[in-house]
């Protein structure tokens, strides 16, 4: 790690930019958004806001979660290629770590893609414990104090030959934790540091060994980013572990990826179970080797809205460019709000030929009962009547009026006592 890394920690600023609207015939928005050459910016972007933010991707070692005192996590940097390596369960092992033992210490730990929890980090992946509900990779549930005391010690290794040793003390509404630099004969003096979860509005705190200190404005306002442009760790192709370049969704979104014409007029939307929360539904996705694929799309939905995306562009690591365009479909979908209860789409709307729509949920809270859908046209006179289910979150149900003639409808969603009406248009 260079010194220079002191001032980026101080200095670090953040390139926040608002897209400008360019749309396109079918009304989608053209985004061109550059992580640099050899990816050395981590780049956020919002769609409601049609908004990117790029920051230097290194100036950061460790990031802690923040987001709750009852969550905890930490992630390692992907962007400095960075190996964790766990090399002793017990506390008093941290002052004979020796790098001359690598050979020992086995495979290196990596921040998982496969998960839905954004805090799910290369510590917690530690396997040094035996199996227990009260251990959590690096640590044990202490119940007598309520934290999380640690256990695991670990070792970072960077490419340049850094290694760093590295412990976490307890978590308790913050973490405290020591490091200690290896200088090529021995370990540097052990630093300790805490950083109290604080009151930031972003998932994580940021820490910098370089600088000792906590690195600040490292992400956006937690609701104001729905795709990080970033590099992370996979299992690639199901042979070995690779670092690669794409996208990781916030928590505040679910993604369904779909394989479709791309630049399509009409499309149909996904069942509900499509959607995923998984960070990586994007990740790579969206691309072989070079280029892109021009068959895949993905639906993203981000709290009442709805969004089309699909990628235009792969500049690979000799830019860093990765252009896509999207849309927001929420008035395609005749999105409804009925209260606090949730929302409710149709689509499509008008229908196609078949004259099958779908009637998509996004309840809040669950009701008592049953809810029920109604269609009814414009005389009064109810055509089709179905049940909604009482449950939770998004999903869709499938109403068949091929038996109705065309015209314009009413379709009327009855949930938790309340009730709302939307036109709909059959052919």
């Amino acid at each position: 790690m260079k010194t220079k890394l002191f001032f980026a920690g101080i200095l670090a600023l953040s390139v926040n930019q608002t897209v400008l609207s360019q749309t396109d015939n079918l009304g989608y928005t053209s985004v061109n958004l550059t992580m640099g050459p050899q990816y050395q910016n981590r780049v956020f972007f919002d769609l409601s806001a049609n908004n990117i933010v790029s920051q230097p991707a290194n100036t950061w070692d460790i990031a802690f979660f923040r987001n709750s005192t009852m969550e905890f996590g930490e992630r390692v940097n992907d962007s400095n290629n960075v190996k964790v390596y766990q090399v002793s369960a017990t506390p008093s092992g941290f002052d004979n770590v020796n790098v001359a033992d690598k050979a020992n210490w086995g495979e290196p730990l990596y921040n998982p893609d496969q998960t839905d929890k954004l805090q799910d980090g290369a510590f917690v992946n530690a396997s040094l414990l035996p199996a227990s509900q009260f251990n959590f990779g690096w640590g044990s549930y202490d119940l007598v104090s309520h934290k999380i005391l640690g256990k695991v010690v670990f070792v970072l290794e960077y490419p340049n030959g850094d290694h760093y040793k590295f412990f976490i003390n307890e978590y308790y509404g913050g973490y405290t934790f020591k490091y200690a630099k290896w200088n090529g004969t021995a370990w540097e003096a052990t630093q300790t540091r805490t950083i109290a979860s604080g009151t930031d509005d972003a998932f994580f705190n940021y820490f910098s060994f370089a600088s000792g200190a906590k690195v600040e404005n490292q992400e956006p306002a937690k609701a104001n980013w729905d795709l990080m442009f970033t590099r992370y760790w996979t299992f690639y192709n199901g042979q070995m572990m690779y670092r690669l370049s794409g996208v990781i969704q916030s928590p505040n979104v679910s993604v369904a990826k779909v394989e479709e014409t791309q630049a399509a007029s009409t499309y149909a939307a996904p069942a509900s179970t499509a959607f995923s929360n998984n960070l990586t539904t994007i990740g790579h996705s969206w691309k072989p080797t070079t280029g892109v694929y021009d068959n895949v799309v993905y639906y993203i939905k981000e709290g009442s809205n709805y969004y089309r995306l699909y990628f235009t562009s792969n500049g690979g690591a000799s830019t860093g460019d990765m252009f896509f365009k999207y849309k927001n479909i929420t008035s395609e979908l005749s999105v409804a709000d009925f209260g606090k209860k949730g929302s409710f789409a149709i689509y499509p709307n008008p229908t196609k030929e078949d004259k099958k729509v779908n009637i998509l949920l996004d309840v809040k809270e669950p009701s008592g009962k049953n809810g029920n859908v109604e269609v009814y046209d414009l005389a009064g006179k109810k055509v089709y009547e179905t049940v909604i289910g009482n449950q939770s979150g998004f999903s869709a149900k499938e109403i068949d009026l091929n038996k109705v003639s065309a015209g314009v409808y009413l379709v009327k969603i009855n949930y938790g006592g309340q009730t709302e009406t939307k036109k709909l248009i059959v052919k």
